[in-house]
């Protein structure tokens, strides 16, 4: 009778967590309230002192603290089932091992290529594929993005003189290669996972940026097919150095923990890597104020050009207390800031 009350008691304290985290969620949107629900099917257990949404956040979807968390708390378990991977992906899985010509060059391919295959078929499955909620909650980059989804005009007029805008038209060469030697003659022998809609090189792109900016790598994993993943929740997190949270690689699962006290009201941050500005544009389209992982040079810093004497008209910074008229690195406010724009790209 003990044990059925542990059990009984268990259950309802799981069932309380659950719902703190839908009830905190569902401010914003029916599409975070749908994730989360999702997150609950997947087996991916979150920390009930956390809401998701916009309220709070210094962009346009984030992961804030309801409650103070503790040093050491784990904020996110997710189980290996719930990455979006080419191996969890059952019909790319099979039909890139099947396929002759392709398998042959998995292992000189970059590994983002089995993943960005995926990404595109569970897309096109739309509703019935497995990751629907989740990708309903993925941006779109209708209004922002990195710069290699940007118009080449914006490219050459808001990068010049930094080194960023070289490495753009380097990705562009490599992704439009990638794409016509690898990626589309794969989709077009198996047109019955990839229809035409599906083999176009601008959707291409913007899958490539989506997988840039959010993706995950596990590189002591040697299955290519589960290297690079989407990270369900855990890529709803902003970027700070000064981060609140590390993922942690296990042999079933993911593990978030705090790595310090995150306060009630605090945004929760992770890090995308110590990097400086000119990365964090190149990669992720924003860059961060006072970042000590900055480097000091004209070439290399990542800022607006001395040579544009007004700001450009669609262009700001946005944050969750200011918003600047163009790209500016060298404010005091200490949040992320990403770019975004009023046009479509």
């Amino acid at each position: 009778f003990r044990r059925r009350q542990k059990l009984s008691y268990r259950r309802g304290l799981q069932v309380a967590k659950r719902k703190a985290v839908e009830a905190a969620s569902t401010r914003d949107n029916p599409r975070v309230t749908a994730f989360v629900k999702w997150c609950r099917r997947a087996g991916i257990r979150l920390h009930p002192k956390i809401r998701i949404g916009r309220e709070g956040s210094c962009a346009e979807i984030g992961v804030v603290a309801t409650e103070e968390i503790g040093e050491g708390e784990r904020v996110a378990h997710i189980p290996r089932s719930a990455l979006l991977t080419c191996a969890n992906s059952q019909a790319v899985r099979r039909r890139l091992l099947r396929d002759d010509v392709t398998a042959e060059r998995l292992d000189s391919m970059s590994s983002w290529v089995p993943l960005l295959l995926a990404m595109l078929a569970e897309y096109g499955l739309e509703s019935a594929s497995t990751w629907y909620p989740y990708l309903q909650l993925v941006p779109n980059y209708g209004s922002a993005g990195p710069p290699m989804i940007w118009s080449e005009s914006q490219r050459d007029t808001l990068l010049a003189g930094t080194s960023v805008l070289q490495s753009v038209h380097t990705d562009a060469e490599n992704i439009a290669r990638d794409h016509a030697t690898i990626v589309l003659p794969f989709m077009q022998r198996h047109s019955d996972v990839f229809p035409p809609h599906l083999q176009s090189l601008d959707l291409y792109e913007q899958m490539v940026a989506l997988v840039m900016s959010y993706s995950f790598s596990d590189e002591a994993n040697p299955d290519m097919l589960q290297r690079t993943m989407m990270v369900p929740f855990v890529d709803l997190l902003n970027h700070h150095s000064q981060h609140h949270v590390e993922l942690s690689f296990r042999d079933d699962h993911l593990e978030l923990v705090a790595i310090r006290t995150i306060k009630k009201g605090e945004e929760v941050m992770n890090t995308y890597g110590p990097l400086p500005n000119a990365s964090l544009m190149h990669k992720y389209g924003f860059s961060e104020v006072n970042n000590p992982h900055d480097v000091v040079g004209g070439a290399s810093q990542c800022h607006t050009p001395p040579d544009i004497k007004h700001p450009h008209p669609h262009v700001y910074i946005h944050n969750t207390h200011t918003m600047h008229p163009h790209i500016n690195t060298y404010t005091h406010n200490t949040c992320m800031h990403r770019l975004t724009s009023h046009t479509p790209l």
